[in-house]
Parts: C-alpha cells; structure tokens; sequence
C-alpha cells in the first residue's frame, strides 16, 4: 500500500535509484526482478510516488554493490533546503563525461561554452 505522506527524502533517495540504474544500464524491469517486485513498483520508488522500505534499501545497495548510505546521498541538502535538485539521466552522463577530462583548459572551455548556449537559450543568468 503506497505511504501517502512522502518527504523530500524519500523522493530524493528514490531519484537516486534511478541514477545508479540509467548510469549502469539496468531497466526498470531486470531491476524490479532483481527485488522481487514489478518494474511499476521500480517507477514509483524512482519518482518518489511510494516510499522504499529499509528492507528494500538494503537490497538495493546489495543488487548494486554499494552502502545503503549513498542511496541518500545529497538528502541532507534536501532537508535544509527544502529542494532537492534533480538531474536527468542526460545530464548525469555529460557531468561523468566531463569529470573523464583531464585537462584544466578543456574543461574550461566546456564550462564557457556551455554557459553561452545557456544564456542563449534564455535559461542560465549571466553571472551563473
């Protein structure tokens, strides 16, 4: 039965899900079968619309070889905030493409170049 009263954690721990499973290409579906539960099921802990139990938590990070405690990564600015930033599956691959670069003068051209195109497109204030 869903959990109706969700906070900003439970949508941000859930963003995190889907982040690890697009960067290491898992469907909803092998995911969900890997727990038990149908890739509906996987949809709705990604989108923050049911809240995932520690049980399930802790087979999470197991099926993905990591500590339960990075599943809330980024969930105390969330709380003190009272936001939480969350970034598309495109954007999460240019930031670990980015992050491959070495060279300080390419990666500062990537940044101004990408700031441009944003003010271009009306999206970014100058001065971000």
């Amino acid at each position: 039965m869903p959990v109706k009263n969700l906070n900003i954690v439970d949508i941000a721990v859930g963003h995190n899900v889907k982040i690890l499973r697009v960067q290491r290409g898992i469907s909803q579906g092998e995911l969900g079968e890997a727990l038990g539960v149908t890739f509906q099921q996987v949809q709705k802990y990604e989108k923050g619309k049911n809240r995932i139990s520690s049980g399930r938590l802790s087979a999470i990070a197991d099926y993905f070889n990591i500590d339960v405690a990075a599943l809330f990564s980024g969930t105390r600015n969330a709380e003190e905030s009272g936001t939480i930033v969350l970034f598309s599956p495109e954007a999460v691959a240019v930031a670990q493409a980015y992050d491959k670069i070495q060279s300080v003068r390419v990666r500062h051209a990537i940044r101004s170049l990408v700031r441009q195109l944003s003010q271009e497109d009306g999206d970014t204030p100058p001065d971000a």
